[in-house]
């Protein structure tokens, strides 16, 4: 029964996004962020940037480790469920494997959920951590819409990988922490 219905609704946000192709243009230079061979260099400035901020090589390594741990956990589970992306004729962008989880998604959301997470963690206004992670869930967004808009994953593909980088982030950032005694350096703020 829940898969009848998380079928009929992957069916109905994806006919709606054939039937309203809007900002496709951007959708398709957007979604080029969200492969491999963006987000590791990416992940490797920002894993320098940290390093230069808390000279730390932990802190410094988790955005690259929850990227990679992620990507396996992604092949992984696209093997495993193997399911069909939507129908090929209405795609807008290239594609290649399975859908379920969507790929883009969760590494995109592994590397921004790790690296928003780090940054925020010694910031001592709530005010500005609550924009780091504002920014990071607008890139996310965007990226999952990206993936609809272009035809090429079901909802429940964005909303899988969503949480499977949602969680290898959080994971691999606490694992990373403890194992290297790294704690956040809790300050009171009023702001």
């Amino acid at each position: 029964m829940f898969s009848a219905a998380l079928g009929s609704l992957d069916e109905r946000v994806w006919r709606f996004f054939v039937d309203h192709p809007f900002l496709i243009s951007f959708a398709k230079v957007y979604t080029r962020w969200g492969v491999s061979s963006i987000l590791i260099p990416l992940a490797l400035m920002v894993g320098v940037a940290l390093f230069a901020k808390y000279q730390s090589v932990a802190l410094a390594a988790i955005p690259m480790l929850a990227l990679q741990v992620n990507d396996v956990l992604t092949a992984t589970s696209k093997s495993y469920f193997g399911v069909a992306r939507p129908p090929r004729a209405e795609w807008l962008a290239g594609a290649a494997g399975g859908s379920f989880p969507s790929g883009h998604m969760a590494n995109t959301t592994s590397l921004v959920v790790a690296v928003a997470i780090v940054f925020s963690m010694n910031i001592s206004s709530k005010r500005a951590a609550m924009w780091v992670y504002g920014a990071a869930g607008v890139l996310i967004s965007l990226m999952g819409w990206s993936r609809l808009a272009l035809n090429v994953h079901w909802l429940s593909d964005v909303l899988a990988g969503w949480v499977l980088g949602t969680c290898t982030a959080l994971g691999t950032t606490w694992i990373v922490m403890k194992l290297a005694k790294v704690a956040p350096t809790r300050r009171n703020s009023r702001q």
